[in-house]
């Protein structure tokens, strides 16, 4: 058994509305998402992991023996972005690191590893960060944003014990990077299909596993790379009720691999002793639900105070963003 300790989250303060992009573009039609999430010009998914990693430690006396990083956009190739955060940190150089991607539900795969590493190196932080920048038009479709996510998942004395888990899979590409192209491929009517269908899937599969009913859960925090992939989900027993408190893509965008990670941060800011909470992620036709026990009170953070943010205009929008997919600075 694994229990999670403290938690983080990091949101970059700027939004760019989207209905401004579509207009600019000419591309007619309701805006999918209210703003994006956009990085500033000094922020990647490193500067955010940080962020967001240095709050979950708080003022932890004991480090983390392991650090695993989950990322879909590293700034930088044949580096591990795990070993800088822990030197960012000023975490001991002896601290494991462990670098996961491959597709936008790994921070599910992340919990697994650290589930099993607890019992050797004491306590494992798990960080998420992303920002995947799409190409010009293409924004409107993938709602590209960033953030971070980060979790002290440790052997006991945590308010969150992880649970049963389960998993549902299927061959298909509805989002993928070709070759080492740096802005993903997304056939968007494939994944409206693909994504509640598995994740429904993989929902029922941990009701076998865990006896615990879905209706059962107080809160159920999924990947959300768009708003029509959390509305499929109630074809799987899932509530507005339990998305209320962790549905954000309609209002800051995709953020990626860190989806899950910011619904459970969410999750957690509105839970109490006794609550169960499902998360579920999504990526390359794969789903993971798994069911978490709240065991005491939350050490809430308010990441939802920091959903709002500051507008930007499109020109400085574009400034920050134009070519960042091909080369990030």
């Amino acid at each position: 058994m694994a229990e999670i300790s403290r938690y983080g989250a990091y949101l970059p303060k700027y939004r760019v509305p989207l209905g401004e992009v579509q207009k600019f573009f000419g591309r007619p039609g309701r805006p999918r998402s209210k703003t994006l999430s956009i990085p500033a010009l000094d922020e990647d998914a490193l500067t955010m992991a940080y962020e967001a990693a240095d709050q979950a430690l708080g003022d932890e006396a004991r480090p983390p023996g392991a650090l695993i990083a989950v990322t879909l956009s590293p700034p930088f190739g044949l580096r591990k972005v795990s070993s800088t955060v822990v030197e960012a940190l000023g975490l001991p150089a002896q601290t494991a690191t462990y670098d996961l991607g491959g597709h936008p539900g790994s921070l599910s795969d992340a919990f697994g590893l650290a589930e099993s590493l607890v019992t050797s190196v004491g306590s494992v932080l798990v960080v998420a960060s992303d920002y995947i920048v799409s190409f010009e038009e293409r924004v409107c479709d993938t709602l590209a944003a960033g953030g971070a996510a980060a979790f002290l998942v440790t052997g006991s004395g945590g308010f969150a014990r992880l649970g049963a888990t389960a998993k549902a899979s299927v061959d298909v590409y509805d989002v993928w990077f070709l070759a080492r192209e740096r802005e993903p491929r997304y056939r968007l009517e494939v994944l409206f299909e693909t994504t509640p269908k598995v994740m429904g899937d993989a929902i029922k599969g941990l009701e076998t596993a865990s006896g615990t009913a879905t209706a059962d859960y107080r809160h159920i925090a999924a990947s959300q790379p768009h708003p029509q992939v959390l509305r499929g989900l109630g074809k799987a027993g899932v509530s507005n009720e339990q998305l209320a408190h962790t549905s954000f893509v309609a209002d800051i965008g995709n953020v990626g691999v860190a989806s899950l990670g910011l619904a459970l941060a969410l999750s957690f800011d509105h839970s109490g002793e006794g609550d169960k909470v499902l998360a579920i992620s999504y990526g390359a036709g794969e789903a993971i639900a798994r069911g978490i026990d709240i065991i005491a009170a939350p050490p809430a953070v308010g990441i939802g105070d920091r959903l709002a943010g500051e507008a930007i205009d499109l020109g400085t929008y574009y400034r920050w963003t134009r070519g960042r997919q091909a080369e990030p600075h």
